[in-house]
């Protein structure tokens, strides 16, 4: 692509309204201005002495027997609590991982100094522990037991981040999203742990100097966030909104940081959500963290008399019909769309980080005014905004309308799947275009592979973003767009679906700019106890010309036995027979191969690769997954027919 047409598509890919304000921050940047707007170690104004009715923190007071009644598993709370009393906590929802903030260098440069790596390692496993998620264990244990050590360690540690990180100097001051995320868990905790014994005054008095100053380091580099007009903006005038509140009766500057934080988010919901539900950032994570941060918003909005305008709550609707479309109602997990970068802002009801329902509860009462589900340990969430209790609303459900268009769905509650066909009005996250994910009685059966890390050293910098390492046809080898940068596609590739009319399959087209280019039209359909097929009609546009087409699946690491034209893979639960048939006309198919690749390490087949056969199901972690690959070399039309032969070991036994 020469320098001219990529400045073009460029220009039209992001758009003036995000180029002007980017701009607009790399000239402060560059000039030094935004470096003096944010001094080292802080600003010279010293925040005056706050009366404890001077706080407006609209969160509601929990009790234990509010807790107890969600019929949430306190035993496996409180012993997540203990175990990050030892010093333990899971970054990401993942692994458990010691906890520390000591950052190992000294001295510390100012934040404009770094970059997205730190120390040789991806910036944002240093950026995990300084977003206190893991304070939330803590203050559910504290309201549940009164045990005094929750309270203690959240203030030791508090403390200890205070002093390994003066203001504006090193990693964790050097993103003003960072600066706001964290506000939200240490409002939780100053609200909770308020009254108890170990919020000295002192102590008190720190949180509050980091939170001021938290919004000052958030004020200057908002252009930033508005030349990304993504979670970023939101996140950052979210922690305006909330800290403007939070010192409305103290501080004169505050009412200021409330118009600018409401003008910004509602400018943010108005142009990432479309009227479908779909999110710009075409991801699942940031998905749930867009109805999380609004959560927050409605019960600010409602603190601060501000309306709640009709168009935003029916975007939200949209947004949370489009969620609750995407999740599997046995385990409230959901396809590993786009971007998983660990994000769980309100993990209160979660059966673990993988699980949507608590957002989707809360979000359907907020925005729908009725549950998404049943009474269960998923309305510790809207216990904890202080939504009303499902038992008071109507028995129908917010997910039981008629599904979203654009969740292009087969198959039952149980057994299901979805064909992944976007029309772009934003940046596109991966080159995914007609990838299809299964699901069959709980089990994730063909996987999306997640993110793993955006910073790591080649090839772990953001390398699942490909097209060959998703549930589609990769032709000769190549992206369905042209990637310039880790997270910028340009020269978007467009599909459409036809019109669903049956409920048990649906179709998916797109012309795939390849050489030939290449009219790639895939039909997914659901058989009944049976299983799936997914036929891939492979069309050149220039017949004759030859081209390479790579099918793959992205399945389980179970034990499995290669065939002919397949795979027979046998996990505790059910047994799957994939078989792929090719047919064509006349000789237009010259060569055929499997390959299997598990863990970036071939097993069978020519196709070699390191970042295909791996499964991430939250950010920093990978596990062996099997990439099974189908490659035709061909000069004219040919189809490939995935066969999904399901059955379950009750059905094997008999």
């Amino acid at each position: 692509m020469n320098r001219f047409r990529k400045a073009f598509l460029l220009a039209r890919e992001l758009g003036f309204s995000q180029l002007a304000p980017y701009a607009t921050y790399q000239m402060r940047l560059r000039s030094g201005a935004i470096r003096r707007e944010t001094p080292a170690r802080g600003w010279k104004d010293e925040i005056p002495t706050f009366r404890s009715r001077d706080f407006q923190i609209p969160l509601p007071v929990v009790s234990r027997y509010q807790v107890k009644a969600t019929g949430i598993d306190t035993g496996a709370l409180i012993g997540e609590a203990e175990s990050i009393l030892q010093g333990r906590y899971r970054p990401f929802g993942g692994d458990p991982q010691p906890l520390a903030f000591d950052l190992g260098q000294s001295p510390l440069e100012h934040w404009t100094h770094y970059g997205s790596v730190f120390a040789g390692k991806d910036i944002k496993l240093t950026w995990e522990p300084a977003r206190f998620t893991w304070a939330y264990p803590l203050i559910e244990a504290y309201v549940l037991t009164d045990d005094e050590r929750f309270s203690e360690f959240f203030w030791q540690r508090f403390e200890e981040f205070v002093g390994t990180n003066p203001v504006n100097l090193g990693p964790n001051w050097a993103s003003a999203q960072e600066a706001a995320l964290r506000v939200l868990p240490l409002l939780f905790a100053l609200k909770t742990f308020k009254s108890s014994p170990s919020a000295s005054d002192s102590r008190m008095r720190s949180l509050i100097s980091l939170l001021y100053r938290s919004a000052l380091r958030i004020l200057p580099t908002l252009d930033y966030a508005r030349s990304q007009n993504n979670n970023h903006l939101l996140s950052e005038s979210l922690g305006l909104i909330m800290l403007g509140t939070f010192f409305s009766g103290a501080h004169p500057a505050a009412r200021k940081w409330l118009t600018k934080g409401f003008a910004a988010f509602e400018h943010g919901l108005q142009t990432q959500i479309e009227n479908d539900g779909t999110y710009s950032q075409h991801s699942m994570i940031y998905h749930r963290m867009m109805l999380q941060l609004a959560l927050i918003y409605c019960g600010y909005a409602q603190e601060n008399r501000r309306p709640f305008l009709i168009e935003n709550r029916a975007l939200l609707c949209a947004a949370t019909q489009w969620l609750a479309g995407q999740v599997d109602a046995a385990t409230g997990d959901a396809p590993n769309l786009g971007h998983n970068d660990g994000t769980q802002l309100l993990p209160f009801g979660a059966a673990g980080y993988r699980d949507f329902r608590p957002t989707l509860q809360a979000a359907g009462l907020a925005f729908i005014g009725r549950p998404a589900f049943d009474a269960g340990p998923w309305d510790d969430l809207p216990l904890w905004l202080g939504l009303p209790s499902p038992d008071c609303q109507p028995k129908s459900s917010a997910c039981s309308s008629s599904p979203n268009p654009v969740i292009h769905r087969v198959g039952n509650q149980a057994c299901w799947g979805t064909l992944r066909a976007v029309n772009f009005h934003s940046r596109p996250a991966h080159a995914d275009q007609l990838d299809v994910d299964l699901w069959w009685h709980g089990h994730n059966i063909a996987l999306d592979a997640g993110t793993y890390q955006y910073n790591g050293e080649p090839p772990w910098d953001n390398p699942f973003a490909a097209t060959c390492v998703h549930n589609t046809v990769t032709f000769n080898g190549e992206d369905q767009m042209e990637r310039v940068s880790r997270f910028l596609w340009l020269g978007r590739a467009d599909a459409k679906v036809h019109s669903q009319l049956n409920p048990n399959a649906v179709t998916g087209k797109m012309k795939v700019h390849s050489d030939p280019p290449i009219r790639h039209t895939r039909t997914l359909a659901f058989l009944p106890d049976k299983g799936f097929t997914v036929s891939d009609e492979i069309l050149p546009i220039h017949k004759g010309k030859p081209y390479t087409a790579d099918l793959q699946w992205l399945l389980p690491d179970w034990s499995y036995t290669l065939l002919d034209h397949g795979i027979l893979l046998e996990g505790e639960e059910i047994t799957i027979e994939l078989t792929i048939e090719c047919s064509h006309h006349h000789h237009s198919a010259q060569h055929r191969a499997i390959s299997l690749i598990r863990g970036g390490a071939t097993v069978a087949g020519d196709i070699e690769s390191p970042i295909r056969g791996w499964f991430s199901p939250t950010y920093n972690q990978k596990k062996p997954a099997l990439s099974f690959v189908f490659r035709v070399s061909a000069s004219g039309e040919v189809t490939l027919t995935s066969h999904w032969s399901i059955s379950t070991r009750a059905s094997n036994s008999r």
